[in-house]
């Protein structure tokens, strides 16, 4: 597998969402969030914004994938106006929260 381009990645994610009215915000990556997952994270959420002006069924394909694959990744993207932020961060994936429902229900 070829090196991933974080900063190539962030750049082209950058051009496309802080624009306008998020001009002044800026992306935030916790240190809970591998790198090389963050770059997915971005990449993804950059095509999935990119194929919207696509066919409808390409772009709810890509943005299913996106969104079970950003799940797999344990990573939510959120916005934090107070900051002016957009932020990548940790989150308990719904396969990590299924498997602890199911041990508390049937122990």
């Amino acid at each position: 597998m070829s090196e991933l381009d974080h900063q190539f990645v962030l750049e082209q994610w950058k051009k496309l969402y802080l624009v306008d009215a998020y001009e002044d915000w800026d992306v935030e990556v916790s240190p809970d969030v591998k790198q090389d997952f963050a770059t997915i994270a971005l990449f993804l959420d950059f095509k999935t914004s990119k194929s919207s002006g696509e066919e409808k069924e390409i772009f709810e394909g890509i943005k299913k994938a996106s969104l079970i694959i950003l799940d797999f990744l344990e990573i939510q993207i959120i916005d934090n106006p107070e900051e002016k932020k957009i932020q990548l961060i940790k989150k308990e994936s719904s396969r990590v929260r299924d498997e602890k429902l199911a041990k508390e229900i049937w122990g």
